[in-house]
């Protein structure tokens, strides 16, 4: 018979989540300033900040992970657009858009969540124009997988500021080399793939193998089954 392969799918997407409002907020928030002062213990005149209430997030991706973010954004005011292929809708997502209109989704918006596997078809999506359409001076969220990102774009976005802020927990080679660029700028937070690690990880993975093989033994659907022709 044929082997039927499954995922952890969902186990991760709280965790994953949380990061990306994080991510968020911290560029919002202008954190990299607010560090830089702190450390050079200097006080200086207020200026204003981010009012997430008030943007416009384009999450690259509506799977588990993409739509607990999306949940979180709106019950924050957040204006949501989506990228979805079937456009079903999805709770907390104003708007819908086909991945192929990345482009246009991106142009103008204050921040950008990125939660796609790593597939031929998503590797490098998020490139140069992606970037550029974008606000100046928006928020990078990176959870899915590093090379859904064009690296060297989001380098070249960062060293002239049209990216604000970039939370990074993936990267397009793992770990990220020590000569990285993007180590050594003070608007990127780097996090080692670590972003989904949780007390309760361990838990819900062996309660959903357990809920997968009464499954399989009683004939019916399994979860999270991988698609053959996307894999993932």
């Amino acid at each position: 018979g044929r082997i039927a392969f499954t995922t952890s799918a969902g186990v991760h997407a709280e965790p994953l989540a949380e990061y990306a409002l994080f991510g968020l907020l911290a560029g919002a928030k202008t954190l990299p300033r607010l560090l830089r002062q702190q450390r050079e213990t200097r006080w200086t005149d207020r200026w204003e900040m981010g009012l997430l209430s008030t943007q416009r997030v384009l999450l690259v991706g509506l799977g588990g992970i993409g739509r607990v973010v999306a949940a979180k954004l709106a019950a924050l005011g957040v204006t949501v657009v989506g990228t979805s292929r079937s456009g079903e809708p999805v709770d907390g997502v104003q708007e819908l858009v086909h991945p192929d209109n990345l482009v246009d989704a991106a142009t103008d918006v204050d921040g950008i969540v990125v939660s796609l596997p790593g597939t031929a078809a998503t590797d490098g999506l998020v490139d140069a124009k992606v970037l550029r359409a974008a606000k100046p001076g928006f928020t990078l969220v990176s959870i899915g997988r590093g090379a859904v990102i064009d690296e060297p774009a989001l380098i070249d976005a960062l060293r002239d500021e049209h990216v604000g802020f970039a939370a990074l927990d993936v990267f397009a080679a793992e770990p990220l080399a020590t000569d990285s660029p993007l180590w050594s700028d003070p608007r990127v937070l780097i996090s080692p793939h670590t972003a989904a690690l949780n007390s309760a990880e361990d838990r819900l993975i062996a309660e959903l193998f357990a809920d997968n093989a009464t499954r399989f033994l009683d004939g019916q659907p399994l979860r999270n089954r991988v698609d053959t022709v996307e894999f993932y």
